[in-house]
């Protein structure tokens, strides 16, 4: 699978990174979500871990890399036949997508 890599440079405060790992943990594979979060990357899979049979046909769609320190957002990765936009549309779904943490980051994402 071919992934296209997308440098970004978005820098956020610490309670604006907790807020954000705590939304896509909320909604993380292992609890019928669509996301993986590990340390400060975020993973979005393209069906929800809930029954074996979608847990078998997910894709990963892309990821979300971030630094600690500087505590920036460096990388948006895509997966091949998905997009940017596409990608940010998954992260919309995440839950709290009204905390500040998403709002300010990704001011023009698609809201569910």
């Amino acid at each position: 699978m071919r992934t296209t890599h997308h440098s970004v440079d978005f820098a956020y405060t610490p309670q604006e990174l907790q807020a954000l790992l705590r939304n896509a943990h909320a909604y993380d594979v292992e609890h019928a979500g669509c996301n993986d979060t590990r340390s400060a990357t975020i993973t979005i899979w393209s069906h929800r871990w809930t029954h074996p049979a979608t847990r078998e046909a997910s894709a990963t769609i892309g990821t979300f890399d971030g630094h600690w320190e500087p505590r920036r957002l460096y990388e948006i990765a895509t997966d091949e036949g998905f997009g940017v936009e596409g990608l940010m549309q998954a992260l919309g779904q995440v839950k709290g997508v009204g905390d500040a943490a998403v709002n300010r980051l990704f001011p023009n994402i698609t809201r569910y």
